[in-house]
């Protein structure tokens, strides 16, 4: 769109892909990215991570025609430590799947460049949810290793998965938050404003993750493309919303016509709402990786289209 007509951001989605990267994975902010990842994981004094480098966010192509996909914010530690920081804001039924996924693929990386199994470094995840994916937990941060079934024992540290649940946390004082709560505060929706800003008050890194807020907010180039980020993210919506309605009113309809037929209509219901339970799960699967490979104009085509939307189902392997 043209400069002079992007509105401006009066309430910014700080989950919004173009801003969380311009904030957390840029080389202008990294002191910024080492205190997240330092107050997430709980790391202070000699156990706290001193510095990071950015890492190529290009991964090994996940599909068999060579496309590729890439990481929202990817770091090297002072340790050799990886840390792969993701943010994800659609339900997705398939979002450990492909968070084990990423992980072996930096994981294994480095072999690939010739080194030795015991030159294999920790690989961290740190998952940033902004829907509830473990609704059977009250706690809003799951951490996840490889541990021996009986003894609950710690096989190896090289594996790391943290998923935050940003929706889940409810904080009464604001002013008793402990420094991992104090960022998952500032992304989480349930959080004003004046709230952060007192966070900022005695935080000086969210102090300037708000400062740099502002920033974002005179930059047009960034503006522009973080409002063409929004209006995709809602057409997604929109059209899994849409899919999932239309499905449920259908169902409706052939429960009434066939309500006599008790039996059959129970078989063919369930079937019939497995069919649309997976053909949903196929849509959100296709139109998140055609988001994380940047394809807008596809994503566009896939929610007008049905024929395209079939092609690429089958494309993507995921029909």
């Amino acid at each position: 769109m043209p400069m002079q007509d992007i509105p401006d951001i009066t309430h910014l989605n700080r989950l919004n892909d173009v801003f969380f990267k311009a904030l957390l994975g840029s080389e202008e902010r990294k002191t910024l990215t080492l205190n997240f990842i330092n107050a997430i994981l709980n790391r202070e004094g000699s156990n706290a991570f001193t510095s990071i480098t950015f890492s190529d966010k290009e991964i090994v192509p996940p599909r068999i025609d060579g496309k590729l996909s890439f990481l929202d914010v990817l770091v090297k530690m002072d340790d050799g430590t990886r840390v792969h920081v993701e943010v994800q804001v659609l339900m997705d039924e398939y979002m450990v799947n492909r968070s084990l996924y990423y992980w072996g693929r930096i994981y294994s990386r480095e072999l690939e460049k010739g080194d030795l199994y015991g030159d294999l470094r920790p690989v961290i995840t740190i998952n940033l949810l902004d829907f509830n994916r473990f609704p059977q937990y009250d706690t809003y941060v799951n951490t996840y290793h490889i541990t021996n079934d009986d003894t609950h024992d710690i096989l190896t540290n090289h594996l790391e998965m943290h998923f935050i649940e940003l929706k889940k946390i409810h904080i009464s004082d604001i002013k008793k938050l402990k420094r991992s709560e104090r960022w998952i505060a500032y992304f989480s929706p349930n959080f004003t404003d004046q709230e952060r800003r007192a966070l900022a008050m005695s935080d000086t890194a969210i102090r300037e993750a708000m400062d740099y807020e502002k920033q974002f907010a005179t930059n047009n180039e960034l503006k522009s493309a973080y409002w063409e980020h929004e209006r995709t993210m809602r057409d997604i919506a929109s059209a899994l919303y849409s899919r999932e309605k239309a499905g449920q009113e259908r169902g409706e309809r052939i429960g009434q016509e066939r309500g006599e037929r008790i039996g059959q209509e129970r078989g063919e219901r369930i079937g019939q709402e497995r069919g649309e339970k997976t053909g949903r799960q196929a849509l959100s699967a296709l139109l998140q990786k055609l988001l994380q490979e940047g394809r807008t104009e596809d994503i566009n085509r896939v929610l007008q289209d049905n024929e395209y939307q079939e092609k690429l189902l089958q494309e993507y392997h995921l029909k």
